[in-house]
């Protein structure tokens, strides 16, 4: 427990000396989201963004932070920041393709399976709705990284799946080696 409180002072007084070091900054909300101390780690986001607004970092620690707590309205506008600051950031379109399709699984989960039933078509709409926000950001970052399919591939696999895009989602059974 020591070393860990050490730890964290040496992550604050690096975040303080060097504010658009991504190091500490990292470093700093990984330990607080991996012991779940969301409200100490998003003051720190916060006071990040007012240092530096037009850093797209801060945006997706914020984003993360978001996601990891399950508020994908938050989540999604933080990721949506980022990537307006920096349209090139891969992390982020793959982030936000990912919250859009947790909503469609949510969604999907309580969803009426009875096609008999007049909310049937109406639910199958609104998860195919969600699978159609994730497309393009799951494709840009295809685009962005191809060699790195980590980031784009199972992602693509299911919304391609779930939109019955045939000839897509066999090519994302070859890449998967499905």
């Amino acid at each position: 427990v020591n070393d860990s409180v050490k730890w964290i002072e040496t992550l604050k007084t690096g975040l303080q000396k060097y504010p658009t070091h991504q190091y500490f900054f990292g470093n700093l909300i990984d330990y607080y989201s991996k012991n779940e101390k969301y409200g100490e780690a998003m003051e720190f986001v916060d006071k990040m963004i007012a240092t530096d607004p037009n850093n797209p970092f801060n945006y997706y620690v914020k984003g993360y932070l978001y996601h990891n707590m399950k508020d994908y309205d938050k989540s999604i506008e933080a990721y949506k920041k980022t990537i307006e600051l920096d349209p090139s950031n891969a992390e982020a379109n793959s982030n936000l393709g990912l919250v859009y399709c947790q909503l469609a699984q949510d969604y999907s989960d309580k969803a009426t399976t009875d096609m008999n039933s007049p909310k049937y078509a109406q639910d199958q709409t609104e998860i195919k709705k969600y699978y159609e926000l994730a497309r393009p950001y799951y494709e840009k970052v295809r685009e962005l990284k191809p060699n790195e399919t980590g980031l784009w591939a199972n992602g693509l696999y299911r919304i391609y799946y779930n939109l019955n895009m045939g000839k897509e989602f066999e090519e994302m059974e070859k890449i998967l080696g499905l």
